[in-house]
């Protein structure tokens, strides 16, 4: 066990968290002056500069740095740089849950060196599905990549495939959806609206469901919430919720409506 001072300690630069939180570092920082470093930090060895490069703490670093106290590390060789990385993936996302861009990029990189899915998904012990997700994201085109923080894994994804049929209407969907309103379900019925254009779009254009002949649904009870990221249920009118689409009968489950009045469309579920 080491103590450095923490001028002669400094980040790895491809460290698989990029997105710092000041705040983070500022109650950190108040808890290790209360407290002290309760936990060290783990260090390559000293460079040729006499100086240690972070392999895990960075935040418990950045907070000794801020209140002027020396650091607490433990030396560790770091072997193979890709299992520091994968290491690194598994010890943030368990402390606090990386960023989808974090992710995006970890994963990326991890397929850009010549791993498998498969092989990092028993590496990290993450599920298949999941890592596949965020590899797609590392090709979504700028106005969703912008949004990666705000939107669910699989809700970006669901807007990359939107994007690829109407992009005019996922740029105008994420134009008007305020920062913490995008949902999975949301995303993915936006998707479904049909493919000439997508569900929710601005531009004028009506989709299938829009097209479709549906009863009118009884009002909601005015207790109801009015949050669209939970699915609200309705109670529709005597057969309210058949449908026709091209000449087919159905039943209406699940649709995301625009209420007059509202901001944002929500997701309204339909029981007998």
């Amino acid at each position: 066990m080491l103590t450095l001072d923490p001028r002669r300690v400094y980040p790895d630069p491809d460290n698989v968290r990029r997105a710092i939180d000041q705040s983070e570092i500022d109650a950190l920082a108040e808890t290790i002056g209360a407290r002290g470093q309760l936990q060290p930090i783990i260090v390559d060895p000293a460079d040729e500069d006499d100086r240690y490069k972070i392999q895990f703490g960075e935040r418990r670093w950045r907070a000794c740095m801020q209140i002027g106290r020396d650091v607490r590390a433990i030396i560790r060789e770091h072997g193979d740089p890709a299992q520091v990385r994968i290491d690194q993936f598994i010890e943030n996302d368990q402390r606090e849950q990386l960023s989808v861009r974090d992710m995006v990029a970890f994963v990326a990189a991890q397929v850009a060196s010549g791993q498998s899915i498969a092989d990092l998904a028993r590496a990290t012990g993450r599920e298949r599905a999941r890592l596949s997700r965020l590899h797609a994201l590392s090709s979504a085109p700028d106005f969703i990549a912008d949004r990666l923080d705000d939107l669910p894994v699989r809700g970006a994804v669901a807007l990359m495939k939107a994007a690829a049929r109407d992009e005019a209407a996922v740029r105008a969907y994420l134009d008007r959806a305020p920062s913490g309103t995008l949902t999975v379900a949301g995303c993915e019925a936006f998707l479904r609206g049909g493919s000439g254009s997508v569900a929710g779009a601005d531009d004028g254009s009506a989709s299938k469901l829009q097209e479709t002949s549906v009863l009118p649904v009884a009002p909601r009870s005015s207790g109801a919430t009015e949050d669209h990221r939970e699915a609200p249920m309705a109670q529709p009118r005597d057969e309210g919720h058949l449908i026709h689409v091209d000449g087919k009968r159905g039943r209406l489950i699940e649709a995301l409506v625009h209420f007059d009045g509202e901001e944002q469309p929500r997701m309204v579920r339909f029981t007998n």
